[in-house]
């Protein structure tokens, strides 16, 4: 017999040997499913049966540990930074510079200017590298929190929750519709289960699932000789439409079972995939819009750059033909040289480095601090997006409501118990018999595997209304264990939304007996008997009604969501295998069918406290809540009043519907051609803009009434952010801007198609989302508002200097150190500005908003104004020598910049004040500080490297004072009419396309966009074997 090792188990989930039935012809020689648990030494009942045999397992097979991004090195890192065109070409200059100085002034003086140089790279360098390492190690912690799950085991005969890290070849593994699968495994019990492999195989068709043993046994009836079932040929048409392997990267779309466990971590199918990635991560829509200006930036930067080389040469040029040095002269070659020198940092500096910096630095700050506040962000840009979201089509349960499910009115025997009555054992006025037959129904007919403390609360694990009611039945003294595990089961047909019910079939006294559960008015119509002292009566129509009227209508009006309880006996008889062989061939509509109803039960799921308050948040924010759920129309109405979505007493025509007549109203989906492309569009999207206006909650509401919604929303030009927990909400995840997923009661395919998971499914949550959304973008502006007022500043000055001195006032050396304060140090400082509450308190921004405002012009060419008018009264009026007035204009250069950033701190254009919030960001007085700290260092300690010389304590005050006076001429400036300036557009703003982004005259120019950006990752995996 063929060795059981991992080649042998990873073998078996070959897409080609699955196919032409080798996989199954293997396991049936090394004697199949039991072949496999007696060398693993598990039990299909009691799973792995001690944690000597897990750790066992783990050293043999592996572990199940994710396959990792791999960081980069600092070696990595730091030649990723010297591929930077400018500063190659910087170094190469100062190396000639360097020997030229030497040749000239000897080796004792000769070398310290292009030393300095090369120290000045050095320095840049060693910044970004740390910013760089800092950064990618804020997302990995990011990439490890988005790997975390739980899965639900057989170990030691108990049903145990335990984190998929900790998950062993040979494990039992609960999946229920919906899960993601993370490893591979051979499935052992279930049914009606269904698989997308779409990912695996490309087809889009769900693919069917059986149990090992059904499938062998299908194989047996098929083949009446042994030698017959070696033949692959017959084995894969047998196979064609089901199989017995569950594969790692799938999706469960329908069904619940049992698998056993194959394949972990790198070994399974999945992690075979992610080795052969290497993967990116593309640019957010905001990085290619800023792309497009640091383009604009760039190319001007470049021209000054080049007529300021030009400018001194000619200058230089025009002093040899009129006699004042030789054309042909060391002199004139260092000349020239440091004019490159100049031109190339003018580029250095000109070219914003920062921009797709300060977005990268921002996204990683905010993705690790939202993080904190339970919003775990799978898609950067989705945080981008949030921060213009406009509407939030909401679910109810788990995201309004604190998902504590308990059972609070019961309708049974024909009467309605309230409260503690439902418990109440003095006058026994529940029955034995019907506590039983409930209890029965209820624990059979449900997936969920709630635990119980010593001191005997209910801890609700997995579907919480499925909690409730097995809490209901544990208090009447039936536990889950007297029912579940067990082999009775022979068919379930799994809760869907578009079902709204779950049914499960039993072998049952050598009959079949049928327990379904659902939406109350559904169950109510599906009966045609009710059950009460112990005896079967029919349901008539008027019966009907008052049930929905009595009981129902006023659960409902009660904030109770209802839940119908029924079953059925069926005529079928027999041994429990040929009863299983038939139940597989019912339908749906034959078991449902002339149900007797049992109970109706309501609900309670209490509005989170802080609800109210986020919904009053998100109205003042201009952002619209739409409540959509599943519950009835009484349901919904009563829980958007106590929830504040609904405020009028009676709602208006729109505001309160139901997706029926949603549905029928606007006509549904239908195709047409956009740009040579087939999309979806509201049928009659006339009728739904008048229903958009005011719908505010949708009852009874299907995935395809919530999809149908999101695209007439956005269709309008609204930005949509979706919640939701199941399988069949992905596509409206998909569609919307943002897609919000529920962490807690969140199916994996809901996760897998969401932007965000709500760790603690709160819509209060979604509120920290929209925050930290316009927070980013604020961020920015705010960035983008300092840069460019150094750029025009800093290349004015440069080219002036150069027409009319014949030197730039800012030496290379003096560039070099702008530019790490306007690039990295700016970026770390602005970018990293925590969120305040009043980013609430204005309007979402338009998707075709410019990220450059009138109020942002204001600022940079006030401000610019401001410097370039101080700067040019020291250069030109200062009474003093040359080097005292250079060493000024530096000084004061800086320090009128640290002011300023002050200044840029502020986009609140309704207050004058810019001291607002003034020491809620630690980084951007670090940073600050840092920067006069190096500056003071500069001038005292390193005067002649930068060639400047020390200035006096009167000087230092003079530069320090422009500085303030820039905080007060920033005051005086916010004075100036917003409206003078909605004309200036100095950048078009052009969004770059994601493939045309590394063609760009600034990705030529500097390092490239995807290293700029550092979106490439690369994919390193732990080792399998246990330490």
């Amino acid at each position: 017999m063929e060795k059981i090792d991992i080649e042998f188990l990873s073998n078996l989930f070959e897409m080609n040997n699955i196919m032409e039935g080798k996989s199954i012809k293997k396991l049936i020689e090394i004697g199949g499913d039991q072949g496999l648990l007696t060398a693993f030494q598990s039990n299909v009942n009691n799973g792995v049966d001690s944690n000597e045999n897990v750790l066992r397992l783990r050293q043999l097979y592996g572990e199940n540990l994710p396959v990792e991004r791999e960081l980069s090195s600092i070696f990595s890192m730091i030649i990723e930074c010297f591929g930077d065109t400018m500063l190659q070409i910087l170094l190469i200059a100062a190396l000639v510079s360097t020997g030229i100085g030497i040749y000239k002034e000897g080796i004792e003086t000769g070398w310290s200017e292009g030393a300095t140089i090369f120290f000045a790279v050095f320095l840049i360098v060693s910044i970004t590298v740390g910013n760089n390492y800092v950064k990618e190690r804020q997302f990995q912690k990011l990439y490890h929190k988005l790997d975390e799950s739980k899965q639900q085991v057989i170990r030691n005969s108990k049903v145990q929750q335990i984190d998929s890290k900790e998950l062993v070849v040979g494990d039992i593994l609960f999946f229920n519709i919906g899960d993601l699968l993370q490893v591979d495994g051979l499935m052992v019990s279930g049914s009606e289960v269904k698989m997308d492999e779409s990912t695996v195989t490309g087809e889009s068709d769900s693919i069917r699932k059986l149990p090992y043993n059904e499938i062998t046994e299908y194989l047996m009836m098929k083949s009446s000789q042994s030698q017959q079932m070696k033949n692959s040929n017959q084995l894969k048409k047998q196979l064609k439409n089901a199989s017995p392997f569950m594969i790692s990267g799938t999706k469960v779309m329908d069904g619940t079972g049992t698998m056993l466990v194959l394949t972990v971590g790198q070994n399974t199918c999945a992690g075979k995939t992610k080795l052969l990635l290497d993967q990116e991560t593309p640019p957010t829509p905001l990085q290619q819009k800023l792309e497009g200006l640091a383009e604009d930036i760039g190319k001007f930067g470049t021209f000054v750059a080049i007529i300021t080389f030009f400018a001194l040469s000619i200058h230089q040029l025009i002093l040899g033909f009129m006699g004042y040095n030789k054309i042909l002269s060391v002199e004139t070659l260092q000349f020239v040289i440091q004019s490159f020198m100049i031109g190339v940092t003018i580029i250095v500096v000109a070219v914003p480095e920062g921009l797709p910096l300060a977005v990268t630095i921002a996204l990683a700050y905010s993705v690790n601090k939202m993080k904190d506040e339970n919003n775990l962000v799978k898609n950067l840009a989705s945080c981008e997006t949030m921060g213009g979201a406009n509407t939030i089509c909401s679910d109810k349960t788990g995201t309004l409501t604190q998902n504590k499910m308990t059972v609070t009115g019961l309708w049974i025997e024909n009467d309605i118990f309230m409260n503690q009555a439902i418990y109440d054992k003095k006058d026994a006025q529940i029955p034995k018999q019907m506590q039983e037959l409930l209890a029965e129904s209820v624990t059979f007919n449900s997936t969920a595997y709630p635990t119980k403390t010593d001191t005997g609360n209910f801890i609700q694990t997995g579907n919480k209304t499925e909690c409730a009611l097995l809490e209901l039945t544990d208090k009447f003294g039936y536990s889950i264990s007297l029912y579940r595990p067990t082999d009775k089961i022979v068919k379930v047909l799994p809760f869907s939304s578009r079902r709204k019910k779950m049914a499960t079939v039993i072998y049952y006294k050598g009959f079949l007996r049928v327990f379904v559960k659902g939406a109350s008015e559904i169950i109510l119509n599906q009966s045609t008997k009710l059950i009460a002292k112990g005896q079967e009566h029919f349901l008539d129509e008027n019966k009907k009604k008052q049930i929905k009227q009595d009981v129902i209508d006023r659960f409902a009006s009660r904030s109770l969501r209802t839940i119908a309880i029924a079953y059925k006996d069926t005529n079928y008889k027999g041994t429990q295998h040929q009863l299983k062989e038939l139940a597989f061939n019912l339908t749906e509509e034959e078991l449902e069918k002339d149900l007797v109803l049992i109970a109706i039960a309501g609900i309670k799921d209490p509005i989170r406290k802080d609800v109210p308050n986020s919904i009053k948040a998100c109205n003042k924010a201009g952002i619209q809540v739409r409540m959509l759920t599943g519950d009835n129309t009484l349901t919904a109405i009563a829980i958007a009043k106590e929830s504040g979505i609904l405020s009028s007493a009676q709602p208006k025509e729109y505001e309160c519907m139901e997706g029926k007549d949603f549905r029928e109203s606007i006509g549904g989906l239908v195709t047409s051609q956009v740009d040579g492309k087939k999309v979806l569009r509201i049928a009659n999207q006339e009728i739904f803009n008048k229903i958009s206006k005011q719908l505010k909650v949708l009852a009874r509401a299907t995935p395809e009434d919530k999809f149908m919604l999101v695209t007439g929303l956005i269709d309008q030009g609204n930005i949509v952010a979706v919640t939701g927990d199941g399988t069949n909400d992905a596509p409206a995840l998909k569609k919307a801007d943002v897609g919000f997923a529920m962490g807690e009661s969140g199916s994996d395919v809901a996760k897998d198609a969401a932007d965000i998971i709500l760790v603690d499914d709160n819509f209060s949550s979604i509120i920290t989302a929209i925050k930290w959304g316009r927070n980013i973008y604020d961020c920015i502006r705010k960035f983008i508002q300092f840069q460019l007022t150094v750029n025009i500043v800093a290349l004015f000055m440069a080219f002036l200097g150069a027409v009319i001195l014949n030197q730039s006032p800012l030496n290379t050396i003096q560039m070099l150190w702008v530019n790490l304060i306007m690039d990295t140090f700016a970026s770390l400082a602005l970018a990293t500005e925590p969120p305040s509450a009043a980013l609430l308190d204005r309007q979402p921004y338009k998707r075709t908003q410019p990220i450059v405002s009138a109020y942002m012009y204001r600022t940079i060419c006030c401000q610019s104004l401001y410097q370039l008018a101080v700067l040019n009264c020291i250069l030109f009026l200062y009474p003093s020598d040359e080097l005292t007035k250079l060493s000024i204009f530096f000084q004061t250069f800086v320090i009128m910049q640290v002011f300023n950033s002050i200044t840029c701190r502020q986009l609140d254009y309704q207050s004058l004040n810019p001291f607002n919030n003034l020491f809620n960001n630690g980084m951007f007085w670090l940073i600050q500080l840092l920067t006069v700290a190096i500056q003071f260092a500069l001038l005292e300690f390193a005067a002649s490297y930068v060639k400047v010389r020390q200035l006096t304590l009167i000087e230092h005050l003079i530069c320090t004072g422009f500085g303030v006076f820039g905080i007060l001429a920033g005051i005086i400036f916010k004075l100036i009419p917003e409206g003078c300036w909605r004309k200036v557009h100095l950048f078009k703003e052009t969004e770059i396309a994601e493939e045309n982004m590394d063609a760009t005259l600034t990705s030529q120019l500097r390092r490239k966009s995807s290293q700029r950006l550092h979106s490439k990752v690369m994919i390193n995996v732990k080792s399998g074997e246990h330490k």
